[in-house]
Order: structure tokens, then C-alpha cells, then sequence
């Protein structure tokens, strides 16, 4: 049986912002419900031991989001959770300390990628509230703020230096914005088990898009695929849209789609360098697995 090190499962595909990096959501709002979270966590234990409560939505605007959390602890699967935090407080802290969560990411740069009328200061310190707070608790997970806008004209760089200007006051750290763009890594370390973690920007592969090449390597159905809200399974965290839709768990068991002849001819494609499907031969993220970068978390 194939293992998969992550899963993305979508418990909601809400969201309270609209980045400007994150493609137009053309599928309606849903809600995964318990009852059937309940019964993919147990189909998925034989597949993998960690999931992703995200494709697109941000799991924080579920006000329940522990008892998903909790129904994951007791099929002993970890959880990542990523977020724009946008308007995380205390009432969320007794959920994001679950002991069933491996990383909680927050996705700092949609704060500049969003029209607000709080200040940046009113984004940050929320989210350096509870930071101090999971500290405070001696958190055993990682705790990444995602910078995810990095690019060669240095679009976002007056945001990136006040946000590394709060943090090195918040945590005593002196990370530098020259060093950043010059030295390009992937994490820095800000306190125990506390990071940044740097990409730069990435287009969403779509259908419209222009054709890339049917020749290459993904990650997809290889260490991980997703599920969406609505149930149905694709082949990778990056097709919101169910373009290659696999088959939907409300109707057909997790086994028979991963067995089904579609997914086979995706892997082995793959396998051998050739790219199967249409929404992939039109995905740029892809091309970065030929440089041997890492794939998306």
C-alpha cells in the first residue's frame, strides 16, 4: 500500500480575506461536516500519520475547529494548521493547543496582501499574544510565520523589514532584511521551535493557463493529494478546484480512488518524467522539483 507523508484535507474552504496572491474561488463556501471528517480520518489511517486542515480556507473561522482536532488525535494522526490569523484571540488558544498539532503556520504576508484597516501592528501583536502564550504552555510544535513573498524587485520589502523589526523587539532576535534577499534561506530561527520560513511567490495552476511542458516530476499522489470540502480526493494541495478530480469520498471508499486506474497513470507518469494530465502540463510550481527545491507544505 502506497503511504503518503501528508494529506491536505479541507475542513472549510472559508476564508475572512481575499489575497491577492490566492486565486479567485469559483466553488461555493462549504463546511466539512464532523460525521464525515470522522470517517476520512479513519479511512486515511492506513495512508498516512499526518494531515494538512487546508487547501484554501483558513480553519480558524470554525468555532469548533477542536473538535476536528480532536477526532484527528483520537485516530492518532498529527495536524498541520495554516492561517492568515487574521483575527486570532484567546478564545482560539485552548484549540491551537491541542496535543494532536505537529505546525501551526501563520501566513504573515497576507496581511500586505489584503486591504485592512488595522494597522500592522494590530495584524502582529495578536499573533505574538499567542506565540508568548504557547511559550508560556512550553508548545512541542513548530510554529512557522510564513514570509511567502519574496521576488527579485523586492516588491514587498518595506512591509518585510517592519515585520522583522516587531519580531527582533518581540523575541530579542536581530534578523536582518539585507541578509534576507542576499543570503535567500529557507528558515531563520527565532526561538525554540519558532521560525520564519521564506519562498518567494508562485503562480496557481489553472486550466487557462499557458502550456509549461508534459515532461517532469511533481510531488503530487507521490508524498501527498487532497481532499476538498465537498469530498472530492485530488492529486495535489495545489488544485482547489477539483480540475482533476479523482473521485469523491461521499460515494466511493479512499482505497478504490487511490486504486483506480486515473491515479496509477499520474504516479507512473511521473515516475518516468512525463506529465499525464492537462492542469499539471500547465502548472510553474511543478518546475521547481526539477531544481531539486522542496516541494509546498
Amino acid at each position: 500500500m502506497k503511504k503518503f507523508r501528508k494529506v491536505h484535507i479541507e475542513i472549510t474552504n472559508i476564508c475572512n480575506l481575499k489575497c491577492t496572491f490566492c486565486p479567485p474561488k469559483i466553488l461555493p463556501n462549504g463546511i466539512m461536516s464532523l460525521e464525515k471528517f470522522d470517517d476520512i480520518n479513519k479511512q486515511l489511517k492506513p495512508y498516512t500519520k499526518e494531515l494538512a486542515y487546508h487547501m484554501v480556507g483558513d480553519p480558524l473561522v470554525l468555532s469548533n475547529l477542536n473538535e476536528y482536532l480532536d477526532i484527528s488525535l483520537k485516530n492518532d494522526l498529527k495536524v498541520n494548521i495554516t492561517t492568515t490569523a487574521n483575527k486570532i484571540s484567546p478564545k482560539d488558544y485552548d484549540a491551537l493547543m491541542n496535543k494532536t498539532i505537529k505546525q501551526i503556520n501563520f501566513s504573515i504576508n497576507s496581511y500586505n496582501a489584503n486591504s485592512h484597516k488595522k494597522s500592522l501592528d494590530e495584524y502582529l501583536n495578536p499573533i505574538l499574544d499567542f506565540v508568548k502564550y504557547a511559550q508560556g504552555k512550553q508548545h512541542e510544535y513548530f510554529i512557522n510565520f510564513r514570509i511567502w513573498n519574496l521576488d527579485e524587485s523586492k516588491s514587498a520589502k518595506e512591509f518585510n523589514t517592519q515585520v522583522f523589526k516587531r519580531v527582533n523587539e518581540c523575541f530579542n532576535t536581530n534578523i536582518d532584511i539585507e541578509d534576507v534577499y542576499k543570503q535567500r534561506p529557507k528558515n531563520i530561527r527565532i526561538a525554540k521551535k519558532v521560525f520564519f520560513n521564506f519562498d518567494e511567490y508562485f503562480n496557481w495552476p489553472s486550466l487557462e493557463n499557458d502550456f509549461v511542458s508534459d515532461k517532469g516530476f511533481c510531488y503530487g499522489l507521490d508524498s501527498h493529494f487532497g481532499i476538498l470540502t465537498s469530498g472530492d480526493v485530488v492529486p495535489c494541495c495545489l488544485d482547489q478546484n477539483a480540475c482533476i478530480n479523482l473521485g469523491n469520498t461521499n460515494d466511493t471508499q479512499l482505497k478504490d480512488i487511490l486504486s483506480s486506474s486515473r491515479v496509477k497513470n499520474i504516479q507512473n507518469g511521473f515516475k518516468k518524467g512525463e506529465v499525464v494530465e492537462e492542469l499539471c502540463q500547465k502548472c510553474e510550481y511543478r518546475t521547481r522539483f526539477d531544481k531539486n527545491e522542496k516541494e509546498i507544505v
